[in-house]
């Protein structure tokens, strides 16, 4: 990448409403054509990504909704264990961890009842279908730091103690009643399509005749009352160069838990969101080879670090076993402002596959 792209790369991902016109004011580029063919030939690169909205859930509904991080472990195959998640609606995303002794999925479920949803998985532990499983609450809001295109790739991480004014990482809370036309579009903003391609879908697969003001307006309400926030994402390198992965860590203290998480690479060439789950801090990093090389060293010499895990991602997007899909929504009530999953027809429908696939493997 040029400077003038890196320029262009940073301005949008720190204020990702600006229009085509303010952002060529931030680059030497003399044409407002030049900025938009730069934007699509990056995009074109897989290096940049969006615009899109990132989903505040916990200003969604009423009742108690959150995200559950899942490291699950299986002796099977991918092309086995995989349809059995897809059978729960909750199902966010799906990473293959790069591993060279066992196989493991790091996967995500939108939540209405843990309990519920760990039964699922010990069902299918009980059927050999995974060996084993951890579930981890998603507790904070999740935080998006773009890269710095010029900053060190393989930065030293001495400075994760480091005392520093830490951002509000609390949820929010459901304020606004939401409508059909608010809940009809959120999906397809959470992908980053346009209002016109929305209306488009809409009107033409579901007969929902929204008109474009409605559109319009839900976003903008939606947007004002904090349940979405408008972003970019960019890759820090080529994709050839990167690798992807997932680090929990833990200390002893929440707080310097919080702080280390904040501390960790910033600055850097990389990039990183973060969240804490209960007394667990997760990152998850997209960097250059060269600094998941010796990560693990580094955070060994950290004595206040306590425990540490890092999953090395397989697959990038659109890669065999990745699965990232928009929250599934069908089940919101309008009346109650609730959102509730029926995690016993998942239940049912996992029994009936693995009732099916003996009888299969018994002929």
């Amino acid at each position: 990448m040029s400077d003038n792209e890196k320029k262009l790369l940073h301005v949008l991902g720190r204020n990702p409403e600006i229009s085509i016109k303010e952002l060529l004011t931030h680059t030497t580029y003399r044409w407002e054509r030049t900025v938009k063919r730069k934007l699509k030939q990056l995009k074109e690169q897989h290096i940049l990504y969006g615009p899109f909205y990132d989903i505040n859930y916990s200003s969604l509904c009423r009742n108690p909704f959150h995200k559950l991080f899942c490291i699950l472990e299986t002796n099977q195959s991918y092309e086995i264990v995989i349809p059995y998640l897809k059978l729960i609606d909750s199902l966010k995303w799906i990473y293959p961890v790069l591993s060279s002794h066992k196989k493991v999925l790091n996967v995500a479920f939108f939540s209405s009842n843990d309990a519920a949803l760990v039964k699922i998985l010990e069902m299918l532990k009980d059927n050999d279908i995974i060996t084993d499983y951890i579930v981890r609450v998603w507790c904070t809001k999740r935080m998006v730091e773009t890269p710095n295109l010029f900053g060190d790739p393989n930065p030293s991480l001495d400075n994760l103690l480091d005392p520093c004014d830490l951002p509000d990482m609390s949820f929010g809370h459901h304020n606004t009643d939401w409508n059909e036309c608010d809940i009809s579009i959120l999906p397809y903003l959470e992908r980053g399509e346009k209002l016109i391609e929305i209306l488009r879908k809409e009107n033409n697969q579901h007969s929902k005749r929204w008109t474009y003001e409605q559109i319009k307006y839900s976003r903008e309400k939606m947007v004002k009352n904090g349940l979405i926030e408008k972003m970019y994402g960019f890759s820090p390198f080529p994709l050839d160069q990167c690798v992807r992965f997932h680090l929990f860590l833990r200390t002893e203290d929440t707080a310097l838990t919080q702080r280390i998480l904040y501390n960790f690479a910033r600055g850097a060439r990389l990039y990183k969101l973060y969240v804490l789950c209960e007394e667990w801090g997760w990152i998850s990093c997209s960097s250059h080879r060269q600094f998941l090389t010796n990560l693990m060293y580094k955070l060994d010499q950290i004595h206040q670090i306590t425990e540490r895990e890092i999953y090395h991602i397989r697959s990038f997007p659109n890669k065999k076993y990745y699965l990232n899909q928009p929250m599934e929504l069908r089940y919101f009530d309008f009346e109650t402002q609730t959102l509730e999953y029926p995690y016993h027809v998942y239940e049912e429908k996992i029994k009936e596959r693995i009732e099916s696939e003996q009888l299969i493997l018994s002929r």
